[in-house]
């Protein structure tokens, strides 16, 4: 599995994620929900979209994905900022590794996606300032 791969798995797990958050939230908090989840996926587009050009076959999405029950908005959001560091730290993850093309496909969702973590933090009153998003701590 590749970075790409991994960082494709990471998209889909959100986009499901967001699904299931975002029916919980009301006002400004639903309409950045939903406007992040439309950011993932015209990622996940992007990249599949990247496999079909170089002839490659992308890892498909899974039927569900294992996430905390949802009962209430700050449940809601508690997931969102939890995937928005997830996604984040995978593309991050797949900096290092791998053939120059594949780290400038991660670079460039790596930038996407710690901007959106970076407005997820301020919707939910999370300090958003951190200079290595994604970084295990």
């Amino acid at each position: 599995m590749t970075a790409v791969d991994t960082g494709l798995a990471a998209e889909y797990a959100a986009i499901y994620a967001y699904g299931a958050a975002a029916v919980h939230l009301d006002g400004d908090p639903r309409a950045l929900a939903e406007e992040l989840e439309a950011e993932h996926r015209s990622r996940r587009d992007a990249l599949l979209d990247y496999y079909d050009a170089n002839g490659l076959e992308a890892p498909s999405a899974e039927a569900g994905y294992d996430i905390e029950p949802i009962t209430d908005a700050e449940g809601a959001q508690r997931l969102l900022l939890a995937v928005e560091e997830r996604v984040t730290a995978t593309w991050r993850a797949g900096l290092a590794p791998g053939p120059l093309g594949e780290r400038e496909i991660c670079l460039d969702r790596y930038t996407e996606s710690a901007v959106s973590l970076a407005r997820w933090r301020l919707a939910v009153g999370v300090a958003a300032a951190d200079p290595w998003p994604g970084r295990p701590q």
